[in-house]
């Protein structure tokens, strides 16, 4: 097996749900030795969300592989001391409470830079380290209508729309792996390590990056890519399923209309008012005649961006996913689920662990910290490690 890009880093995982084990996991996916800290008795939340693999549940196996777990009661003073051990040995910390929360246990970035000054700290949380919500507590579906992001999406009858992926948790998620990986960098030029904040609300803020530069600069929300225009749209097929049609080149959109026996539609890609409502009604009257597959079927040498809208489960089995999904293990059990999404030529991702057992690698990750034996057994009969 290639050794991964990330071979030779050391992660420390202090977070739970989804955003923090995600951004975790795919260092680990890269090469990075990680260690999920989970606090007793049950550990991440996760682990028992159904449906179940093994011992833990899908969700948890699916955020949490290629770790190592270890379980310590951060609320007494000898696991702090545990965790900030730990962290004398790490080249990254994520951490997942609000604001202040690990500080008050001697585990804040300040303090454990100071220890470490090549440690790269990332915290991610709701709504960042300041500002008037920062100690707010919060979840995706929050973040996501402070964002806009739900005000922005609604059906017919001006309802919010809700999605059904966590769009603010796994963007932070992402964007806080961007951050580490800019500071693994910085720490190659300068030598120091640097706190990384990462918050849910503006991971949701990024994803509108388009709508927020036309109304910064002062102008409005524009509708040609939010169904206003029949070039870029969804429409009804006979049998109730969906086609999404991208068609926002011309040649694109001449294409479909011819393709659609509908050439005098080619001048009005970009009209407005009654004659764009007449053109996105022309369309979908004529999608209305099949069923969504026979669209599919009859347009697929026609170079004109139009896709089936699939339901999750048709997605995940549809030809072009397969190398998106691979076959994984878990608590002795084996699942499907989604490989890692970043493809290097020269060191690629790779599971190298299953997701760990709650408390499975206490003892091991102790000792390799410098733990002696009997000091492992004072700290599991004191209830600091599980």
């Amino acid at each position: 097996m290639s050794v991964g890009a990330l071979a030779g880093l050391r992660v420390l995982d202090l977070t739970r749900y989804i955003p923090g084990p995600y951004c975790a996991m795919l260092l680990g996916d890269l090469g990075a030795d990680v260690v999920k800290v989970e606090e007793p008795p049950f550990g991440d939340a996760t682990r028992a969300l159904p449906p179940a693999v093994g011992e833990d549940g899908a969700v948890h196996a699916a955020l949490n592989r290629n770790k190592r777990s270890i379980v310590v009661d951060l609320r007494q003073e000898p696991g702090a001391a545990v965790v900030r051990r730990l962290a004398l040995a790490s080249d990254v910390l994520v951490e997942s409470f609000r604001p202040g929360v690990l500080a008050r246990r001697g585990l804040g970035a300040a303090a454990l830079l100071a220890e470490n000054p090549r440690l790269v700290y990332c915290s991610v949380t709701g709504y960042g380290q300041a500002g008037p919500h920062a100690a707010r507590a919060g979840h995706d579906i929050d973040y996501a209508a402070l964002g806009g992001f739900l005000g922005g999406n609604r059906d017919a009858s001006g309802r919010p729309v809700l999605p059904i992926a966590q769009v603010a948790d796994m963007t932070g998620g992402l964007l806080a792996a961007v951050g580490i990986l800019a500071a693994l960098q910085a720490r190659e030029r300068t030598g120091r390590g640097q706190v990384v904040d990462v918050s849910m609300l503006e991971s949701v803020l990024a994803l509108m990056s388009i709508p927020a530069a036309r109304l910064l600069a002062g102008g409005g929300l524009s509708g040609e890519l939010a169904g206003s225009h029949a070039c870029y749209n969804v429409y009804r097929c006979r049998d109730g399923r969906w086609l999404a049609v991208g068609a926002l080149e011309p040649k694109f959109w001449e294409a479909l209309c011819r393709a659609l026996g509908r050439p005098d539609l080619v001048g009005r890609q970009w009209a407005r008012g009654d004659r764009q409502r007449e053109a996105i009604e022309a369309v979908a009257a004529v999608f209305a005649e099949k069923d969504r597959d026979e669209w599919v079927r009859e347009l697929a040498a026609i170079d004109a961006c139009v896709e089936p809208v699939l339901e999750p489960a048709e997605a995940f089995a549809h030809p072009q996913a397969e190398r998106a999904i691979a076959e994984q293990s878990a608590g002795g059990s084996s699942f499907r689920s989604l490989a890692c999404p970043v493809r290097l030529g020269d060191t690629p991702a790779a599971t190298r662990r299953a997701a760990p057992r709650l408390g499975e690698h206490g003892a091991e990750v102790l000792a390799e910290a410098g733990y002696a034996a009997a000091e492992i057994d004072a700290l599991r009969a004191s209830g600091v490690l599980a």
